[in-house]
């Protein structure tokens, strides 16, 4: 029975260590409010096009990083940080990583586990790169 009991508070524990944290997530959402949504062709358009980025990845962050992060993407811009501006790591469940390889890998067929180093990227355009530079590596 204790042990049950014990087992139980423990998941409780690691439970909150391993959710996004709401509030600093609504935080960030309250600063990011003041920015105009953009659609998907919008975001696309301002930012990304004039880069040579492929839309089908642009599609991918902005769909995807959204499901992850509770963010909207449409008010997110490329010189946002992932960590200082937008708190990625808090605001995430803890596997969204994992679950990014996963995505990426179904949508693109592209196995970017082994090279994701969250780590290394500072802004979100430093992360689209990445994504980039993957998806056309392996068109060719």
């Amino acid at each position: 029975m204790w042990r049950r009991l014990k087992n139980f508070f423990f998941s409780v524990i690691t439970y909150n260590y391993l959710c996004p944290d709401l509030k600093i997530r609504r935080l960030v959402n309250q600063a990011l409010r003041h920015r105009a949504a953009l659609s998907l062709d919008e975001w696309f358009e301002c930012f990304w096009q004039h880069k040579c980025i492929a839309k089908s990845v642009v599609a991918f962050v902005y769909i995807y990083l959204e499901k992850y992060s509770g963010l909207q993407m449409a008010r997110v811009r490329p010189s946002d940080r992932l960590e200082r501006d937008l708190h990625f790591s808090l605001i995430c469940w803890f596997d969204w990583q994992l679950n990014l390889c996963e995505d990426f890998f179904q949508c693109f067929g592209i196995d970017i586990s082994e090279r994701l180093q969250l780590c290394q990227f500072s802004t979100v355009e430093d992360f689209v790169a990445f994504l980039n530079k993957e998806f056309n590596s392996n068109l060719q």
